[in-house]
């Protein structure tokens, strides 16, 4: 927990002791390694950012506030010639870390290889090509999401650039319709707020609805602002609560005050939740649960051919984000393949591991997708002979490094991977409410411990991972 603490309070001592992180958040080494040498050959300042296409490097350049001549082509690949500004370095790294359409890692490793020679590292990618990858893997999520046609899935670098180019494409349709005020229901991924946030008009900032169980709130909201509400955002269930509000109620709500809805069944896996039929979009990170090596980004957004945006949105749904890489979808081609066995076995685990969690003295509180009230929603929206996902959120009776230190489990923020992995969520999504007295209360009010715990089960026997817990119970 010192560690974690460290890494959000930027202690050089934590930081220097990283060699590589989650790509939205850290330079890869890969990006690195190929930074420094375009830089020595003068392409490139040390520090600009690396992006695979004219249209990313043109977004960043609009949202930095720079002439779009601070974009400049590297070969194949695009940098932004950054001024010697930190506060700009800091925003560029928040654009990348917000809307994950930077370089991929295997993107710098292919261009390393055709360059400079350099080796690449062995890994079983599929030998087709981009299109027959991607047709690929479209075909899977198409019997998955059951999309009217597999044309109707668009591929995305990352999860968050999936949900990037469907917000701001639906956001566009509704400015033409006079309509600026997003919602978000319910506490969500800390950068689908960030976008909401970033990318709002300044006269529009998102409403923030904490309560999901109790849509009153909601409708209140929704009835005040009835002619500028564009949208509804939210997970299903949500991350870290694991709490299913009634989607059929949300799609009434949308439809009265035609607003669009956006749905994001990736804490659970879309295998496990139907959601499509009642979102205008439906978003789904396929870096966790599809890709179960945890070692390639990449993302999709669906839409409902029932949708009243949808005619709107099919010329536009793609045009703010970023394709994934070959190589990237090379990876995915062959990890896909063991999608359904994955979620699966992880969803036999996630039962056993819930049932022990909340009959364990040391634990106070859990929450997972059948957890009640919230159970009853998401059970209803489960598919047939499906199961909760792998994530289960508790709090302990003991102080929380008590138990978070000494545990073997990986310590990680991601989730959706064959290994088992934990994390203090709200100090590495929210350490600006967790650090003061203000905000611990602020959380407690709504419904949050500051001290959770969010557990992702992975393929492990069930018994280790039970084992583990136990011992630092």
């Amino acid at each position: 927990m010192a560690d974690v603490i460290g890494y959000e309070e930027k202690e050089p001592r934590v930081l220097k002791s990283f060699e590589a992180g989650y790509p939205r958040f850290f330079r890869n080494p890969l990006l690195a390694e190929l930074a420094q040498r375009l830089a020595a050959e003068g392409c490139m300042g040390p520090e600009d950012p690396l992006l695979p296409t004219e249209a990313a490097a043109l977004d960043l350049c609009s949202f930095l506030g720079l002439g779009m001549d601070c974009a400049a082509p590297v070969q194949d690949l695009w940098t932004i010639r950054l001024p010697d500004s930190a506060h700009v370095r800091q925003e560029c790294r928040a654009f990348l870390q917000h809307t994950g359409c930077g370089l991929s890692s295997r993107e710098a490793e292919d261009f390393m290889e055709i360059q400079f020679g350099r080796r690449p590292y062995s890994e079983e990618r599929s030998p087709a090509g981009p299109r027959e990858n991607a047709g690929r893997i479209r075909a899977r999520l198409h019997d998955i999401y059951g999309t009217a046609a597999e044309t109707d899935i668009r591929l995305f670098r990352s999860g968050m650039n999936a949900f990037y180019s469907g917000f701001r494409a639906l956001q566009s349709i509704q400015l033409d319709n006079n309509r600026d005020l997003w919602i978000q229901l319910g506490w969500l991924y800390v950068d689908t707020t960030r976008i909401l946030q970033r990318f709002a008009l300044p006269e529009a900032r998102p409403v923030e609805v904490f309560q999901v169980m109790n849509l009153t709130e909601l409708r209140n909201v929704m009835a005040a602002n009835k002619h500028r509400v564009a949208g509804i955002v939210t997970e299903v269930p949500t991350n870290p609560m694991v709490q299913t509000p009634d989607v059929e109620a949300l799609r009434e709500l949308a439809d009265k005050y035609r607003a669009a809805l956006i749905l994001d069944p990736t804490l659970v896996s879309p295998h496990n939740v139907n959601v499509l039929q009642y979102a205008d979009l439906h978003i789904n990170s396929l870096t966790k649960y599809a890709a179960r090596e945890a070692d390639v980004m990449m993302g999709a957004l669906a839409l409902n051919a029932r949708s009243p945006f949808y005619d709107d949105l099919l010329p536009v749904a793609a045009a703010f984000g970023t394709p994934p890489s070959s190589g990237d979808l090379a990876r995915m081609a062959v990890q896909i393949e063991h999608y359904p066995e994955t979620i699966h076995r992880i969803n036999e685990s996630t039962l056993k591991v819930a049932e022990f969690l909340e009959s364990h003295s040391g634990v106070r509180e859990v929450f997972w997708a059948r957890s009640q009230p919230s159970g009853y929603n998401y059970n209803w929206l489960q598919h047939r002979e499906a199961g909760p996902g792998g994530i289960i959120s508790f709090t302990t009776r003991k102080p929380l490094a008590d138990f978070y230190d000494p545990s073997r489990l990986v310590k990680s923020p991601s989730f959706g991977a064959r290994f088992t992995m934990m994390c203090p969520f709200m100090y590495l999504a929210h350490f600006d409410l967790v650090r003061s007295p203000e905000g611990r209360q602020h959380l407690l009010k709504q419904g949050v411990d500051p001290d959770l715990i969010r557990l992702s089960i992975g393929l492990e026997p069930v018994e280790a991972i039970i084992a583990e817990l136990d011992r630092t119970l």
